[in-house]
This record gives structure tokens, C-alpha cells and sequence, in this order.
């Protein structure tokens, strides 16, 4: 039974990445229209996403993209479920360039060919044999990985908040530094998506109900998803997507399969060849998401004369 619950976590994880990237497209076409919004300020950052319904819309999606995401976890390894969800930055860009009108040039086109093949190897290293979720974290190991990273992750968003009263080419770091603090969070926020699907891998959906209200990673995810929204909507807002997305799932992708393989207990496939193909396609996912973090331009405001000049006049800080 292990290769199918393998087969069909894959299945929801392509669900968690059609989900995710089309949630992000729309969030950020809302976020166009709205006005200018700060993590400091979270309440009325809050209060005002809510009150934009394509906002959301593209909140639902993700919301259902999250909630695949975890079911796909109870079911496949991380090191198989986690790239699938980074490759629904695939689907972001693409719409990104009909829908937000961003460019994509050759690097781009690259970048998304590079995830794409590499998505497929993924797919030829699944061994039956090996590839199996893993069980539950304790709190101490959870609070031992999530104090320090999500400290890390505020410092950087600090430094990237700061960049826009330095240098162009400080404000340049503004959407990588953006995402990977955002990135941080969701990535805490995973190991405890991960921990809780533990528990609906032993005992279904509706019989883990009551170990779920009592498991620590339930209240991680809740916590570090919230401060990581309210830190990637404020980057969303300011940053060009198709920077500042990969840059975020990278970071996240990365976090969740480093900590989470070694927190969960999982293992790698045994076999050498497969083992190759595993690394390869994770190798190949990332080098293809960091093309596509370095090739665009990255500062909303630099590409918007209008919003520059509002910037300017003092009524939509570039911040």
C-alpha cells in the first residue's frame, strides 16, 4: 500500500502547487489596487485584505492549496511532496505574464524548463520501498528548529524593510530578502503542517481530530502562517511576483526538507541510482527557482512610473 499512498500524495501535492500559484497570481492583482500596507501595521493590513473580495478569492486558494498540502504530506515523503509544491511557481509565472502582464525572458523560460525536467526526474527516484511519510516531532525538537529560525526570519525582513532608503543596488535585495523572511516562516510553518499530518496518516481525518487540538504543530502552523502571510503580502505588494515568489518557495522548500527529513525520521531511497535521480531533481527545482530569483526587476516602484510618483507626493510610501 505504500506506493499508492506514495501515488496519490503526489496527486495532492500537483493539486497544493495548481492551488497555491493560481491563489498568489490573484492575491497580487488585488494587492495592485489596494493601498499601501505594512506587516507593522498588522491589524490594519488585516482589516483591509479582508475587505477585498479578489483578495479573498485568491486567500480560498490557497487555503485549499494548504489544505492538499498537508493531506499530501500524511501520504508521501517530504523529499517527494515538498519540490511539488515549489513547482507551482510553474503556474505563477506563466500567469504572471498574462494576467499581471509581467515580462519573461529568456533566463525565465529557462528557469521554468530547468523545473519542469527536474520535476520529472523527481518522479523517476520514487522508491516503494523507502518512500513513506514519517512519524510526529516532539515539541522540544519543533521549538528547537522553529525559535531561532523564525528570530532569523524577523531580522531579515528588518534589513529588507530597510532597503528602501538605500542604494539602487541595495534595493535590489529588497524581493530576495523579502521572501526569504517570508520563506523562513512558511517553512517553521511546514514542519508543523508536516507534524499534524502525522497524525491523520495513523488515524484518519476525522479520528485525529482530537490529537490534532492538543499537538503543538497544529498552533506552530497557525502562528508562524499568520506572521508569514502579513510578511509576504507586504513584499508582494512592493516586489515584483516573479521575484519574489521563487525566492520565498526556495527558501521555504529547502527549510522543510533540510529540518523536516531529519525531524520526521525519513529516509532517502537506498537504491544509488534512485538516490541520484532524488537529489538531482531537488538540485534541478532550486538551481531553476534561484534563475528565476535573479533575472527579473524586482522593485514594484521601479517599473511603475505612476506609483513612483505617488511614492513621491506621499501617498503611497515606498516602503
Amino acid at each position: 500500500m505504500t506506493g499508492h499512498h506514495t501515488s496519490a500524495g503526489i496527486a495532492l501535492a500537483v493539486l497544493s502547487a495548481i492551488l497555491t500559484g493560481s491563489g498568489t497570481v490573484v492575491e497580487k492583482a488585488a494587492l495592485q489596487r489596494l493601498p499601501d500596507l505594512h506587516a507593522r501595521h498588522s491589524w490594519e493590513m488585516l482589516r483591509t485584505l479582508f475587505g477585498s473580495p479578489q483578495w479573498l478569492t485568491g486567500c480560498v486558494l490557497l487555503v485549499g492549496g494548504l489544505c492538499f498540502q498537508g493531506l499530501a504530506l500524511s501520504l508521501a515523503p517530504i523529499s517527494v511532496a515538498q519540490p511539488i509544491f515549489a513547482s507551482g511557481i510553474v503556474l505563477l509565472l506563466v500567469l504572471s505574464h498574462f494576467v499581471l502582464h509581467d515580462r519573461l525572458g529568456r533566463v525565465e523560460w529557462l528557469g521554468v524548463t530547468t523545473v519542469v525536467v527536474a520535476l520529472v526526474v523527481l518522479g523517476l527516484s520514487i522508491d516503494p520501498r523507502v518512500d513513506r511519510a514519517g512519524g510526529p516531532a516532539s515539541f522540544l525538537d519543533l521549538s528547537l528548529a522553529a525559535i531561532p529560525t523564525c528570530a532569523v526570519a524577523l531580522a531579515v525582513f528588518a534589513v529588507a524593510d530597510w532597503t528602501h532608503t538605500s542604494a539602487r543596488s541595495m534595493r535590489r535585495m529588497r524581493a530576495p530578502l523579502f521572501g526569504i523572511a517570508a520563506g523562513l516562516f512558511y517553512g517553521v510553518a511546514g514542519l508543523g503542517l508536516k507534524s499534524s499530518a502525522t497524525f491523520v496518516q495513523r488515524r484518519g481525518l476525522v479520528g485525529a481530530i482530537p490529537r490534532l487540538l492538543t499537538s503543538p504543530g497544529l498552533y506552530l502552523l497557525a502562528v508562524t502562517i499568520v506572521i508569514g502571510l502579513l510578511l509576504f503580502q507586504t513584499g508582494l505588494q512592493r516586489c515584483s511576483a516573479s521575484v519574489l515568489a521563487p525566492v520565498n518557495v526556495v527558501t521555504s522548500s529547502s527549510y522543510v526538507i533540510g529540518v523536516g527529513t531529519v525531524l520526521f525520521n525519513e529516509h532517502l531511497p537506498s537504491d544509488v541510482g534512485l538516490l541520484t535521480l532524488r537529489i538531482a531533481g531537488f538540485v534541478g527545482v532550486v538551481l531553476g527557482l534561484v534563475a528565476l530569483a535573479v533575472s527579473g526587476d524586482d522593485d514594484v516602484a521601479e517599473r511603475d512610473p505612476d506609483r513612483r510618483g505617488r511614492a513621491e507626493s506621499g501617498s503611497v510610501p515606498l516602503r
